[in-house]
């Protein structure tokens, strides 16, 4: 089972195998699981409902969870099938036939999902949602330990959908007013970015894509050896990687730039956003810290050309599409990764 785990954890691939039962096709029997796997950070359960349908859903933190559902009236009657389970990070495909004469293999691509399906820290497998069901932020502590939080997406698709609604706020104070919120949405921003950076560093190793982590030690820590740092890693039961991203300042725009270079070899310049865009953002960057260490009250930010642009709902609307764009061209970058040969 561990081999086969470790080979299921990677962001494609394809598993197929024949079943054999008698009570398949048989809508007497209720709802079983047929199989039900986790493999790092995927998740891949496939179940037969009371309905007849045969349902696969398969979920990472990177794509979500998507579901794949084949109708068993479609399919004639047999005690064995043949199931093929295939994902990837641009699609999760079931295909079932009957292994008989003239079986027909019936095909189906799988579609988000409105239960979402996640790994806990504790190793267990968590429901979340179900259909009319929405679920916005969540997270679950066992014994005073965090076991479950959103995914580097979800916390990010949270924040905006937060900032959404607080920069509709309104206050007789006018133009203070204006600036003080424009400047805590930029704050609020940046933490956003920050905690979609730090967590999708770290999500990438359990979906099978693996770091060069030579390459980040020789670019963040020449004290330590690799070997050192496995075995302090070891010791507090954490990965490598986990042991790396506590040298990494994710707020600050050049560490980040350069951790996911030396770890996975993503480029910012090359992501899909330009460089005045890149240069928004860390502009953005620094007035978060201004405001922050500073003054509430910092009322410009500070433009190439010397031209002051004032910080106000205008400044707000850049700023939010400037880190909405960058989040999900990076986040399309990871979906591209695949593990080393």
């Amino acid at each position: 089972m561990k081999r086969i785990q470790e080979e299921m954890c990677r962001p494609e691939g394809t598993l197929e195998f024949d079943y054999v039962s008698e009570t398949l096709f048989d809508p007497a029997v209720p709802q079983e699981v047929i199989f039900e796997l986790s493999a790092g950070a995927h998740i891949f359960q496939l179940l037969r409902n009371e309905r007849l349908e045969l349902v696969f859903y398969h979920s990472s933190p990177g794509t979500g969870t998507r579901v794949a559902t084949v109708d068993l009236n479609s399919i004639t009657p047999c005690s064995r099938v043949y199931i093929a389970l295939v994902w990837s990070p641009s699609e999760t495909m079931l295909y079932v036939g009957p292994r008989i004469a003239g079986g027909k293999l019936v095909r189906v691509e799988g579609v988000p999902s409105p239960v979402r399906l996640r790994v806990g820290q504790d190793g267990h497998i968590y429901r979340i949602g179900d259909a009319g069901v929405e679920v916005g932020h969540y997270s679950m502590h066992l014994g005073g330990r965090l076991v479950l939080q959103p995914t580097a997406i979800e916390a990010w698709r949270n924040t905006i959908q937060a900032l959404e609604v607080l920069k509709k706020a309104k206050s007789e104070d006018g133009y203070a007013f204006e600036v003080i919120l424009s400047n805590f949405i930029i704050v609020a921003l940046v933490t956003g970015f920050e905690t979609y950076c730090r967590t999708r560093f770290l999500e990438l190793e359990s979906e099978g894509v693996t770091p060069d982590l030579e390459a980040m030690m020789a670019a963040f820590c020449s004290r330590l050896t690799l070997e050192d740092l496995k075995r302090e890693a070891a010791s507090e039961n954490r990965t490598v990687l986990q042991k790396m991203a506590e040298w990494i300042n994710f707020q600050n725009y050049g560490q980040v730039k350069k951790a996911y270079r030396k770890a996975y070899g993503i480029r910012f310049g090359e992501i899909g956003v330009s460089s005045s865009e890149l240069a928004l953002l860390q502009r953005l960057i620094h007035h978060r810290h201004r405001v922050v260490h500073f003054s509430p009250w910092t009322g410009q930010l500070p433009t190439p050309s010397g031209e002051p642009e004032f910080s106000n709902l205008r400044l707000v609307e850049k700023a939010i599409t400037c880190f909405d764009r960058f989040v999900a061209r990076l986040h399309e970058a990871t979906l591209g990764l695949r593990p080393s040969k």
